[in-house]
C-alpha cells in the first residue's frame, strides 16, 4: 500500500483530507508540529511525522518512502516565508521521488494582478511546475467556515447580522472544507489529472442575502447580511491577525468585488472526480451557531 503524506492535518482545510484518508484505510502519514492535535487520527491508524515547513531536514525525513503528497501551506502573509515553505515542501517531495502532489492553494489564485497574495501563490505554483513532480492543483473560493470565525460569529449571535465586505447581492460559490477535502482525496487516486488546475466552489452561487435567509431559517430568527467596506473589514481583522494579514485579506476582497469573481460552474469537475456536493444548508445544520 502506498504512503500518503498529509500536511495541515490539525487545521480546517487539511483536517478533512486526513480524516477521509484514514476512514478509507489509506496508509497515512501526518506532518505535524503538535502531535496532541491529531491524537484521534493517530488512534485511527495514521502515522505521525514531527516536522516544520522551515526545517528542510524534518521534511526530508517526513517524506521518506512516501508515494503521494497532499500539500496545503498555512495562511502565511510573510511572503518570503511563504515562498520558503513552498520551496522546502516541493524539494522534499521531489527528492523522495513522490509520484503525485495534490495541492490546495487555500484560496483564489488570479494571474496578472498587483495583489501580492495572489502573486506569492503563483510563485509556489511555478515552483511546483518546475520541480517535475506530477501535480494536481485545487484553488478554492471562499470557505463556508468563514462564518464561524470570531470576526463574524459574535455578530450573528449577538446582533443578528452577518457583517462581511461582499455586497449583499454579490453571488459567491461558497464551499465547505469537507467538500474541498473530498476533491483532494479523489485526486490522490488520479495521476492522470497531473498538470491540471481546478477552481473549486460549492454547488450554489449564493448572495449575501441568500446566506442570511438560510441562517435565519436555521436559527428561527431574522439574520441580516450587512455589507461593510473592505477598509473597515481590514481594521476589524487587525487585532486578530495583525496589520499585514488584514491588509492582504482586504486587497483580495477588493479585487474579487471589482472583477466580479464569485460563481464557479462545478458540474464538469464534480462529474470528473465523483464528489458529492455539500449545500450551504447541509453544512450549516450541524454547526454550533449558539443563541
Amino acid at each position: 500500500m502506498s504512503v500518503v503524506l498529509t500536511y495541515g492535518a490539525s487545521g480546517t482545510q487539511g483536517g478533512p483530507v486526513a480524516r477521509q484518508l484514514v476512514e478509507r484505510g489509506e496508509d497515512v502519514r501526518l506532518l505535524v508540529r503538535n502531535p496532541d492535535a491529531v491524537r484521534q487520527l493517530e488512534a485511527g491508524g495514521a502515522e505521525l511525522a514531527i516536522g516544520d515547513l522551515v526545517d528542510a531536514d524534518s521534511l526530508r525525513e517526513a517524506h521518506r518512502d512516501v508515494d503521494r503528497v497532499f500539500l496545503h501551506l498555512p495562511l502565511q502573509y510573510d511572503f518570503e516565508l511563504h515562498k520558503a515553505y513552498g520551496a522546502n515542501a516541493i524539494a522534499a517531495a521531489r527528492e523522495a521521488g513522490a509520484e503525485l502532489i495534490v495541492l490546495n492553494t487555500t484560496a483564489h489564485v488570479i494571474d496578472g494582478t498587483d495583489v501580492e497574495v495572489y502573486n506569492v501563490r503563483r510563485h509556489t505554483l511555478d515552483q511546483l511546475a518546475d520541480s517535475g513532480v506530477p501535480a494536481v492543483v485545487f484553488r478554492p473560493t471562499f470557505y463556508m467556515e468563514i462564518f464561524l470565525g470570531p470576526w463574524i460569529m459574535p455578530g450573528i449571535q449577538e446582533q443578528g447580522v452577518i457583517a462581511f465586505p461582499l455586497p449583499n447581492d454579490f453571488p459567491m460559490s461558497w464551499v465547505s472544507a469537507e467538500e474541498v477535502g473530498a476533491y483532494c482525496v479523489a485526486a490522490l487516486d488520479r495521476p492522470d489529472l497531473a498538470g491540471q488546475s481546478f477552481d473549486i466552489g460549492g454547488p450554489e452561487a449564493l448572495t449575501g442575502d441568500e446566506i442570511a435567509a438560510r441562517v435565519s431559517a436555521l436559527l428561527g430568527r431574522t439574520i441580516t447580511w450587512v455589507t461593510i467596506d473592505p477598509s473597515d473589514y481590514e481594521q476589524a481583522l487587525v487585532p486578530l491577525f495583525g496589520g499585514a494579514v488584514a491588509a492582504a485579506v482586504a486587497d483580495q476582497v477588493r479585487y474579487i468585488i471589482a472583477n466580479n469573481i464569485g460563481p464557479v460552474d462545478m458540474t464538469p469537475t464534480r462529474d470528473e472526480l465523483g464528489v458529492e456536493a455539500i449545500s450551504f444548508e447541509a453544512w450549516a445544520k450541524p454547526q454550533a451557531w449558539g443563541s
